[in-house]
């Protein structure tokens, strides 16, 4: 199986960088914190790490000929220019807790995304070899296989710390479900 690694060391050090008092504050009023888009990436990994594990995925939004469509034809585009189209709302798996985020600091969100990747890239590797089947199910883009999905969660962290390096965060404010 080819091999990829995540790339969460250069959002460590973006996250690093951000001012004490920016660390909490949003952008504007529909956007996340940079502690929000932490925690965002490290549950996209986790969520990967847990459905290795025979966990679930993500619920699929779009139509099955839909996710085909993306996955044949945004998918390699994402995975090449690791850029995601702006606008596009997180899905409910991964969409960060805000009062979980509120508590986040930066030091604890560098050692929570290492070890989410790490143990993502493991378990992918792992499950990957000799796995026919799709490792992990996403929103909008269907089945992955192992290697799709972890090229696709390595690019959503580059994608992510671009943003908040350039200081656009461009992911939008998503409130998380309330239980019922």
């Amino acid at each position: 199986m080819r091999t990829t690694k995540p790339s969460c060391g250069s959002f460590s050090m973006v996250c690093a960088q951000c001012a004490p008092a920016d660390w909490h504050r949003a952008t504007a009023p529909d956007k996340w914190s940079t502690a929000a888009v932490a925690l965002h990436v490290c549950r996209a990994y986790e969520v990967g790490r847990n459905a290795m594990a025979g966990g679930p995925s993500m619920r699929l939004r779009v139509s099955k000929p839909y996710s085909w469509l993306l996955r044949t034809l945004m998918l390699p585009v994402i995975l090449a220019t690791k850029r995601f189209p702006g606008g596009v709302r997180a899905p409910r798996e991964v969409a960060p807790d805000l009062e979980e985020a509120r508590l986040l600091t930066p030091d604890a969100a560098a050692t929570r995304l290492k070890r989410a990747a790490d143990e993502a890239a493991a378990a992918f590797r792992q499950g990957g070899r000799g796995r026919s089947a799709p490792a992990m199910t996403h929103a909008y883009f269907g089945p992955l296989t192992p290697y799709a999905a972890l090229r696709m969660l390595s690019a959503h962290t580059r994608h992510h710390a671009r943003a908040l390096a350039e200081g656009t965060n461009r992911t939008r404010f998503v409130t998380p479900p309330t239980p019922r």
